[in-house]
């Protein structure tokens, strides 16, 4: 068996490579050759940095401030277009919204929000917007750089904006509690922390109050800072970081309080307590005010049967009046109507009257016209029948007594002798001539 070959004896046989020649590089990787590239490159940037500082676009919403080369003059354009820069150019913004929140969708992501400290110690975070408007003038938007020294907006939001707000927030939050912010005093804390904002922060001091505990009841004396006022009421206040700059604020917002949880829990129990205190005050108030109530009740009651009463007797005088004053009325209908009446009756007297007359007048006219004619016959008529009526009625004896060859015949011949003689006298004194001639004297 044949033994393996020792690896020594192996490299022995392995010729050795022979030197190789070092290669060289290209001439323009040279020192000397990498100068012009380099060089053309510098140069080429410089040329196109050159050429885009030569003019800008300014767009719509944004303004330009620029600082021209060399000279170092500072100019700004304010309205939207292509203008001429030849330097160094900032875009600003005419209008841009200012996040201090703890919404992590508004603004940026980490927590923006504002620490305050209220007049009790306890901490919290104020967390809001505003808007933020930049200058309208060439004059102060180049004054914000040349003399106030922003070097773009972000330093100015952080440098002023930023300041302005919180000074605002915190000098609000130490004029009271974190409670009261919380409740009765939150509209006020937004009022206030804007009116600093815009006009500057008020003057404080302190002094001592006397409050009311609204758990124990108790009064207690604390000292508080307030807000200094001139002669005139008016608040007194410090100088405006944003006066003379042309920048404004507006639309300010104030969307929450955070609380710690220390905080929130020391809140909750006052207001738990505070509640049940105001509760019991307003069972006992409320009792207080049904016995007044009630008392209302009975003494209105007593008013109404007073009243009901006054009414009953204003309402029988009423109708009292009422009816004398109809009585009176039908009575002097009946007055007018007797009145009419009578002038009815003594119209149709008159009247009859002037008939019967004119009557009578025609029967006159008419009698004498025809000699009394007329009533002659009628008067001769009526003694005819009185004369028929009395002659019938005559008493006739039965046995008669007389001379011989007299009897009834001849007393009827002689009452008919009376009648003739008598009617002839009656026609005479009538006036009626029958025809008869002058009656015969009697011999």
């Amino acid at each position: 068996m044949k033994e393996p070959p020792n690896p020594g004896d192996v490299i022995d046989r392995i010729p050795a490579p022979s030197p190789r020649a070092p290669r060289e590089l290209p001439s323009w990787l040279s020192a000397k050759g990498l100068m012009i590239p380099v060089a053309v490159v510098i140069v080429g940037i410089l040329v196109l940095k050159f050429m885009a500082g030569l003019y800008s676009t300014v767009p719509k919403g944004k303004y330009q401030i620029k600082q021209t080369w060399i000279i170092g003059t500072v100019d700004a354009k304010m309205t939207p277009g292509f203008w001429f820069t030849f330097g160094e150019v900032s875009e600003w913004p005419k209008a841009e919204t200012f996040y201090f929140t703890a919404d992590p969708k508004e603004g940026k992501s980490e927590d923006q929000s504002i620490e305050v400290r209220y007049n009790d110690g306890s901490l919290t975070r104020a967390s809001g917007t505003c808007r933020v408007v930049m200058p309208k003038t060439r004059e102060q938007a180049i004054a914000l750089v040349t003399e106030r020294g922003y070097k773009d907006f972000n330093d100015l939001e952080v440098k002023l904006i930023l300041p302005v707000v919180r000074n605002a927030l915190r000098a609000t939050a130490n004029l009271m509690s974190a409670r009261e912010s919380y409740s009765e005093k939150r509209l006020d804390y937004i009022q206030w922390s804007w009116d600093q904002v815009v006009h500057g922060l008020y003057e404080t001091e302190e002094t001592l109050k006397q409050t009311k505990d609204p758990i124990t009841g108790e009064v207690v004396t604390k000292r508080v800072k307030v807000i200094k006022k001139d002669k005139d009421g008016h608040p007194v206040r410090q100088q405006n970081p944003l006066r003379n700059t042309g920048v404004t604020l507006d639309n300010f917002e104030i969307k929450q309080f955070v609380y710690d949880k220390v905080v929130r829990d020391q809140i909750s129990s006052q207001q738990q307590a505070y509640m049940s205190v105001e509760t019991a005050r307003a069972n006992a108030a409320k009792a207080e005010q049904d016995a007044l109530t009630m008392e209302a009740q009975g003494k209105a009651k007593v008013m109404e049967a007073k009243y009901q009463e006054e009414m009953d007797k204003v309402r029988a005088v009423v109708k009292a009046q009422k009816d004398k004053e109809v009585a009176e009325i039908a009575a002097q209908r009946q007055l007018q109507v007797a009145k009419l009446e009578r002038q009815a009756a003594e119209q149709k007297k008159q009247s009859e009257i002037l008939l019967a007359e004119g009557e009578s007048k025609a029967r006159e006219l008419k009698m004498k016209a025809d000699n009394y004619e007329a009533i002659k016959i009628d008067a001769w008529k009526e003694a005819q029948f009185r004369w028929a009526d009395a002659f019938s009625k005559r008493k006739v004896p039965q046995i008669i007594f007389g001379s011989a060859g007299g009897g009834a015949g001849d007393q009827d011949s002689t009452s008919l002798g009376t009648k003739n003689l008598l009617d002839v006298m009656i026609l005479n004194s009538l006036g009626i001539n029958m025809g008869l001639g002058q009656p015969k004297p009697a011999k």
